[in-house]
C-alpha cells in the first residue's frame, strides 16, 4: 500500500493543446487555489495487477490544504491514513497509532511531497522535470498524458493519463510491468479553511 501511495504521488492536473497552454491552465488553477486553499474529495481506486485475477479496490477521502500537504485517507477495505507534508510522511493505523516518515528514513521523500503538491497545486515546473507533459482539450475539459523522461521514473512507470475540469477528476497510471492503478475523485469541494480535526492532523493549533 505504501508503494501505491507513493505511486500516485507523480501526479498533476493540468491541459491542454492550442486553446489554454499548460502554463495557463496552471495560472487558473493556482488562483482557483488562492481563492479556496484547501480542497476535499472522495476518491475511488482500483490496481490491476497481472498476479491477482480481480484488481484490488480502495475507497476514501482527501484533503489537500495549499502550504500544508495532503490528508489522504483510505476507508476501506482498510482504514489507514497518511499526512503528506513537505519533509515527512506520517502512517496512521486503524489502532490510531502513528509512525513518522522523514527524507531519512524515505530517501527522495522531499521530492515526493512537491510532487504530490504539484498535483493539486498545478505547479508543472515539478513535472517538467520528470515528465514530457502533451496536453489536450480545453481549460474546461482538459486531458494530459505524462511520459517519463530518461530515469529513475521511466523504470517505474511507462504513462500517466489524467482528464479533469475545475479540478482533476480521474487519473490512470499504467506501470513499467505491466500493472495498472485507475482514480477516480468525486464530491470535489472548495473551502478557505480546515476543519478542526484536519487541523490536528497537521500539527497545527
Amino acid at each position: 500500500m505504501r508503494r501505491l501511495i507513493l505511486a500516485l504521488l507523480l501526479l498533476t492536473p493540468f491541459a491542454s493543446p492550442a486553446a489554454p497552454t499548460t502554463a495557463e491552465l496552471a495560472a487558473r488553477m493556482a488562483q482557483r487555489l488562492e481563492q479556496a486553499p484547501v480542497l476535499r474529495a472522495d476518491f475511488a481506486q482500483e490496481k490491476a495487477m497481472a498476479a491477482f485475477k480481480k484488481p484490488l479496490q480502495t475507497h476514501g477521502r482527501l484533503v489537500f490544504a495549499r502550504g500544508q500537504g495532503v490528508i489522504w485517507q483510505i476507508d476501506a477495505p482498510l482504514k489507514l491514513t497518511y499526512v503528506l507534508g513537505e519533509d515527512r510522511i506520517v502512517e496512521i493505523g486503524e489502532d490510531g497509532i502513528a509512525q513518522v516518515r522523514t527524507a531519512h528514513d524515505i530517501p527522495g521523500l522531499a521530492q515526493v511531497g512537491s510532487l504530490f503538491r504539484a498535483l493539486l497545486g498545478a505547479q508543472t515546473e515539478a513535472l517538467a522535470e520528470l515528465f514530457t507533459i502533451m496536453p489536450d482539450g480545453t481549460i474546461d475539459a482538459w486531458h494530459l498524458t505524462l511520459v517519463p523522461k530518461p530515469g529513475p521514473v521511466a523504470q517505474a512507470m511507462r504513462e500517466i493519463r489524467m482528464s479533469g475540469s475545475r479540478h482533476v477528476e480521474r487519473i490512470r497510471i499504467e506501470e513499467a510491468n505491466g500493472d495498472s492503478t485507475t482514480l477516480v475523485f468525486r464530491n470535489l469541494r472548495e473551502d478557505r479553511v480546515l476543519l478542526p480535526a484536519e487541523r490536528e492532523r497537521f500539527g497545527l493549533r
